[in-house]
């Protein structure tokens, strides 16, 4: 039996809708929580390996990425946004996501190398209304139902913002398991589900839209065109750029060296 942690988004569905399916042949138990929670799961050892923060993995040396697959974008990820009631460049006071690891860490590095600001940063459940009751702007990730954004605020795409500094993919999370737990046979049950699961994005997009009760055309263009669940040559030189800017700006004590498992 394999210990499955999975976020419970919209962009994690093509990695684990496959579980859920008669086709699935292989012993898995999964378990769904935000980003944050896995984290703690996967040092608790209640899971074996989870799609979690990318931002977990860096910090974790006990964790190994499964190789070749990831949850990234190349430029805008409409999942990922700031919402901001002044100019980016006069924000004083920032809401985090609770939910967030990576975002919250790749907010940080953006508002300071691209705006020169450096505001105070408040952990907050992610209530976008309540968020901007107290402060300038509110960091959510994971709603695509904000899709129109709120009345008179700024919204700041972190994909976007990540991508016109770098012109590098950036990658949000990866499956992830404990050292002592990995194997072969794990990445071919992953990689298995991932396929499946890029063999039925349109399909994907029209069940979660209608159950969730989201624009049928927005879902389409969020699994079909801006996720990329790939793990290439050029989204790991994103990944350890990622890596290198988190040291430098000291969100990470140190860079240890990105350890994948080699099948």
């Amino acid at each position: 039996m394999i210990r499955v942690g999975s976020v419970p988004y919209l962009n994690a569905k093509p990695m684990v809708d496959w579980f859920h399916t008669p086709d699935c042949d292989s012993p898995v138990e999964i378990t769904y929580a935000v980003p944050s929670r896995l984290a703690e799961m996967l040092r608790e050892g209640s899971l074996d390996v989870a799609n979690v923060s990318i931002f977990e993995t860096l910090q974790n040396p006990d964790l190994v990425l499964i190789p070749n697959i990831s949850i990234s974008a190349c430029g805008a990820v409409k999942s990922v946004r700031l919402f901001s009631k002044k100019p980016l460049e006069e924000i004083q006071s920032v809401a985090l996501d609770t939910s967030s690891l990576t975002s919250n860490a790749l907010l940080r590095i953006l508002l300071k190398e691209q705006f020169g600001i450096t505001p105070c940063y408040q952990h907050h459940a992610p209530d976008l209304y309540a968020m901007l009751e107290k402060h300038d702007a509110g960091l959510i990730i994971g709603d695509l139902k904000l899709f129109d954004g709120l009345p008179e605020t700024i919204v700041y795409d972190l994909g976007q913002g990540w991508h016109d500094l770098t012109q590098l993919p950036f990658v949000y999370a990866a499956w992830s398991a404990r050292r002592e737990c990995v194997s072969a046979e794990m990445c071919a049950v992953l990689r298995r589900a991932m396929d499946w699961g890029n063999a039925h994005l349109e399909e994907l997009a029209a069940t979660w839209a209608e159950r969730w009760n989201l624009p049928p055309d927005l879902a389409h263009d969020y699994l079909v065109h801006v996720m990329d669940y790939r793990l290439s040559p050029l989204q790991l030189e994103g990944l350890r750029l990622y890596q290198q800017k988190c040291v430098e700006h000291g969100l990470i004590a140190e860079r240890n060296p990105l350890q994948i498992f080699e099948v």
